[in-house]
């Protein structure tokens, strides 16, 4: 288990790098926090050097296990020098009422090397059941604290009904890890085009981050990641 959770927690970080309660909810729906617009995108960069992009859509509804879901997906290039080289799609199912994950697809390509993950949360339950496929089929189920979160839809779709208040930590459960976010002040933030006003928040579990979420939509505009080799910067682009 340490193999998978060390190896799926680097490559979902590197998803962003390339990063509510129960009865908590979204204030406007996933839909409309794209705000008409068909692609959500952000540039990539290592250590200041462009290094990829990350772009979201959003597909519409579907009905999954008597559910009613919003599919999105989200693609991913990146090639930082030696370390990473990353292709990446996937499909992300989120409970229209809840906005908590029902399932996950997720195509990888490695450093040339192919493999296909599947997710199926039951929230329910508590459990994630986690099926990768490369040479071989591997199943794994996992149990966890309700409600579980997967890092991509928290971060980059941050609870709009989540209470945030200065210095308190923000506890959330993802399939291998608990993680914690602190919402530490307001800020503003230099944009390529002007100053936004965005809430500074912080980071803590596997990796450390910080999150600067616009204080509107609550979708971010920059995510950082400082690793042991440099800083992986985030931007929002459209």
């Amino acid at each position: 288990m340490k193999i998978y959770f060390s190896k799926t927690f680097f490559t979902v970080t590197i998803f962003l790098i390339i990063i509510a309660l129960k009865t908590g909810v979204f204030a406007s729906g996933i839909e409309e926090r794209f705000k008409g617009q068909e692609h959500l995108s952000y540039s990539i960069s290592f250590n200041g050097i462009p290094s990829g992009n990350i772009n979201w859509e959003y597909l519409g509804k579907e009905t999954l296990s008597g559910h009613q879901a919003d599919v999105l997906t989200v693609s991913s290039d990146t090639k930082i020098l030696e370390l990473l080289n990353l292709t990446s799609k996937e499909t992300v199912f989120l409970d229209s009422q809840t906005h908590l994950p029902l399932k996950v697809e997720r195509s990888v390509v490695l450093f040339g090397k192919k493999e296909s993950i599947s997710e199926i949360y039951d929230q329910d339950k508590g459990t994630v059941r986690i099926t990768r496929r490369n040479s071989e089929v591997k199943e794994d189920i996992l149990q966890q604290d309700k409600p579980i979160q997967n890092i991509l839809s928290l971060l980059y779709f941050f609870p709009q009904d989540q209470p945030l208040k200065k210095g308190a930590w923000m506890v959330f459960n993802l399939p291998t890890q608990v993680i914690k976010i602190k919402f530490v002040k307001e800020r503003l933030l230099d944009t390529d085009s002007k100053k936004e006003e965005t809430y500074f928040l912080i980071g803590r579990g596997a990796k450390r981050f910080s999150l600067w979420l616009d204080k509107k939509t609550r979708l971010p505009l920059r995510l950082e990641f400082i690793l042991p080799v440099g800083k992986v910067s985030i931007k929002r682009i459209n």
